[in-house]
């Protein structure tokens, strides 16, 4: 299949594991994903691409001892211009945890996080544009940002990515909202409730899969687990699942569309 080469300001366009096991993380999600696992690089600080069918799907990178990172799956939206991304979001009330830094010819990169708490990145791209094997079995598919307070989020997310925000009517009474850019939706927000507990804002990439059933029972097999689903999306049945290290993402069988 022809690999995706561009990504639209505003859109998730890659998203990387931080993880404590990067044998077992290529084990567990070699196993799941028929993912391939580039050695670790020297110059990124063991920073990997991980592939399917030699297409960038994805990164890794083992935590350091002491480097204080967390263990999960980080997500990154494509600007053009970093910088005046960086002014945007201090101004709408987010916080810079990594100014924009290089990374060789490949791009710039950098994290913040939202005045509701959740952490996600940008890149500016140079020669990496973002994932090449992207909405299709094996390739990320959808984002979603849970957080505590929804109406602040939206104004922030309005605001740095012009987002259009459209509500997303149910009988469920979930507060959930899609962000869209051009006509074309790209991720979407819930408003935890009490259900949720402790758990902070944040954002959760899903991926998709041939078949929902046949996914969480290799999840399990592979010593995963399922949080919760499947349930019901506009774009398929879903669910959410965790890795053996302790990283939470999304499973997703693409059966509909978000348009």
């Amino acid at each position: 299949m022809t690999p995706r080469t561009e990504y639209s300001d505003g859109a998730p366009c890659w998203a990387d594991l931080i993880t404590p096991d990067r044998d077992g993380a290529a084990r567990f999600y070699g196993g799941l994903f028929d993912w391939t696992f580039d050695p670790p690089h020297p110059g990124f600080n063991g920073y990997a691409m991980v592939r399917r069918n030699g297409q960038s799907v994805a990164g890794v990178m083992q935590i350091a001892p002491g480097s204080g990172m967390q263990v999960g799956w980080n997500m990154h939206f494509s600007a053009a211009d970093v910088a005046a991304t960086v002014r945007k979001i201090a101004a709408a009330g987010g916080r810079i945890a990594f100014e924009p830094h290089p990374v060789a010819s490949l791009g710039v990169m950098m994290f913040a996080t939202d005045p509701t708490g959740a952490f996600f990145g940008v890149w500016q791209p140079g020669e990496h544009r973002g994932a090449e094997w992207a909405y299709r079995p094996g390739g990320m598919c959808w984002h979603e940002l849970y957080t505590r307070d929804g109406a602040r989020a939206d104004a922030f997310y309005r605001a740095v990515f012009e987002y259009a925000q459209t509500t997303i009517a149910n009988d469920k009474q979930v507060d959930y909202s899609r962000y869209s850019r051009d006509g074309r939706p790209l991720c979407g927000r819930l408003q935890m409730t009490g259900a949720w507990g402790e758990v902070p804002s944040h954002w959760l990439t899903y991926f998709a899969v041939e078949d929902i059933e046949t996914s969480l029972a290799r999840v399990r097999a592979l010593d995963g687990r399922t949080i919760h689903g499947p349930y019901a999306t506009p774009l398929g049945p879903s669910a959410l699942v965790g890795d053996p290290y302790g990283a939470m993402f999304g499973l997703t069988q693409v059966t509909g569309s978000y348009v």
